[in-house]
């Protein structure tokens, strides 16, 4: 690695310890605190002082916390355009205890790491002791990825006649619900048009893990997450009187057992397995302790698809929820006669039967049943949840609940029924093979061959990103009747929770992930290969630019290889 551009490294290392000492920890206030670094960094680069029209500070839509986006456009010759696309916000330090006060100071860290007197596991210890990476909160995850990408435009906008475009975009909010993304989408569409742009790809830089530690991984494209709610709405009765209500519970439960872990949800694309799915949350409704039987009960699980759309899991669920209801009133209708037996009076079936609604339907029916009232009454209600979640008093998921509970308030039938809708945040699963494009399968066969050529190591490329990542918000292919049924279904969307989907359907392009090797993401072991984080990924985004913008050419490589 001694012929590679050792400006590049020394700035890339600059950068990040410049960056990862400013606190960004997400979905709080000091987010904004990355404001000050990407204007005091823009305007030390002299391209982007002598052209202040090609960089800004976007602000995020209906943002409480008044968030920005960074951007940054290196205009050249026509129109092709790589996006590179981080975020800059982090988890908080609290796991590194008495040592949080080292946490954003990467060299002082790693010293008092190799001096012994921080506790370590011992792959993180074998890993300090090879002087091969660097710890501290941020480095991997991703603000070494976000310093590759600002010294690669740096680099890049000293390059006279470069061909193509760059435009870089850092985003707040990744790791909670991804609000920087989803106001970037209109971010790239204003710029496309502004700047007469193309976009032909987007590169994050998360870092990657390994199996193998010899093995390099680029990702193809980036796992779904897609957040089913549940709410059971029972029938009242006191305890000495069960058979004369309906307990929530033992519908919820039964719903969670058939579905928690299922094959059923599980995608298969390629060689590539998503995780079963899994629930996050259940509990009943009561608010305080009575003799009664409580009148509904709520849960929400965690299913990650490959290619399922949200519209296929509902559904999914609503079959088994079906099949669920009918189980227990056979359960109930047994035990009743059981019980009825031994007082030695006639049984009669109870009055249950399978109700089972996707929210859009009962808010369908609030809307027939009671008109402007209701609607009225709903949109109160959901001011009333959006001030009471940007002052933190109340969780998107429990604000969720609450809508249904208003909706339900306005449907006529009151018989017992199971609602089942969407719940924030939900990110779209997305892969190149959704997108006509041979670009892309070039692109990775030439950065495979590179690798092996160039450093005798191989790369792999994986289908999905599975961490969850801003890719997410790159390319939606579905059509219109699909997009309405999330809008329709997704619990607070509108001033709460957004996605304009119809926007990134118009900046669709394809994507890679393209990061350095780090371990330990989220912990205080946290830690990126310098190697990676210096050299190597830099050398392969550099490469995909000169493949994507010249085709081939030569005439944009800068660097020594």
């Amino acid at each position: 690695m001694n012929t590679y551009d050792e400006n590049l490294k020394n700035q890339i290392k600059k950068t990040m310890l410049d960056f990862v000492s400013i606190k960004t920890h997400t979905g709080t206030s000091m987010e904004t605190n990355a404001d000050e670094f990407y204007k005091k960094w823009f305007n030390e680069k002299k391209h982007f002082r002598n052209h202040p029209e090609n960089w800004g500070l976007y602000p995020v839509k209906n943002d409480h916390l008044n968030r920005s986006i960074p951007w940054g456009l290196v205009k050249g010759i026509g129109n092709e355009t790589i996006v590179l696309i981080h975020h800059y916000d982090t988890v908080d330090t609290l796991d590194f205890g008495k040592y949080e006060s080292y946490a954003y100071d990467p060299i002082t860290f790693t010293r008092k790491l190799k001096e012994g007197s921080i506790p370590l596991p011992e792959d993180a210890k074998m890993d300090l002791e090879s002087g091969h990476w660097l710890f501290g909160r941020g480095c991997a995850d991703m603000k070494g990825g976000a310093s590759i990408e600002l010294s690669l435009i740096d680099k890049y906008s000293n390059i006279e006649n470069f061909k193509g475009n760059l435009l870089v975009i850092g985003v707040p909010d990744e790791e909670n619900l991804s609000a920087g993304m989803r106001s970037a989408a209109y971010l790239l569409e204003e710029l496309k048009l502004k700047f007469k742009l193309n976009y032909s790809l987007m590169i994050n830089t998360e870092p990657h893990d390994r199996e193998h530690e010899d093995i390099g991984i680029i990702h193809d494209g980036s796992i779904g997450k897609v957040m089913p709610l549940i709410y059971v709405k029972g029938k009242l009765s006191h305890v000495s009187k069960v058979y004369e209500g309906f307990n929530p519970t033992l519908l919820l439960s039964e719903i969670v057992k058939r579905t928690e872990l299922s094959p059923e949800f599980i995608d298969t694309v390629g060689e590539s397995v998503s995780p079963p799915p899994t629930w996050l949350y259940m509990k009943d409704r009561k608010k305080v302790y009575d003799v009664s039987l409580p009148l509904s009960a709520g849960g929400y699980m965690s299913v990650l698809p490959l290619k399922s759309s949200p519209k296929e899991i509902l559904d999914l669920l609503v079959n088994i929820s079906v099949e669920a209801f009918d189980e227990v009133i056979n359960y109930m209708n047994k035990q009743y006669s059981v019980y009825m037996n031994k007082l030695n009076k006639e049984y009669k079936p109870l009055p249950w039967k399978a109700n089972v609604k996707t929210f859009m339907e009962i808010y369908e029916e609030a809307t027939r049943d009671f008109g402007n009232e209701f609607i009225n009454a709903f949109n109160e209600t959901s001011s009333e949840i959006k001030v009471n979640i940007e002052e933190g008093t109340l969780s998107l998921v429990e604000g969720a609940f609450l809508l249904i509970e208003k909706t339900l308030e306005y449907v006529n039938d009151t018989s017992p029924v199971v609602v089942i809708g969407l719940a924030p945040p939900y990110y779209p699963c997305v892969s190149n093979t959704m997108l006509d494009n041979n670009m892309i399968s070039t692109l990775k066969e030439k950065l495979m061959n590179f690798t092996q050529m160039e450093w005798g190591q191989k790369y792999t490329i994986e289908n999905y990103f599975t961490g969850i990542s801003d890719l997410s918000y790159a390319m939606f292919q579905s059509d219109n009747e699909t997009i309405r049924y999330i809008e329709s279904n997704m619990l607070l969307w509108g001033d709460i929770y957004h996605i304009s989907l119809e926007t990134i359907k118009n900046i669709s392009m394809p994507v890679l992930n393209i990061g350095p090797w780090g371990k330990d993401l989220h912990k205080y072991t946290e830690r990126v290969c310098l190697e990676d984080l210096y050299y190597k990924t830099p050398m392969l985004i550099e490469e995909a630019f000169n493949i994507v913008l010249n085709k081939g050419d030569d005439c944009n490589r800068s660097n020594k290889y």
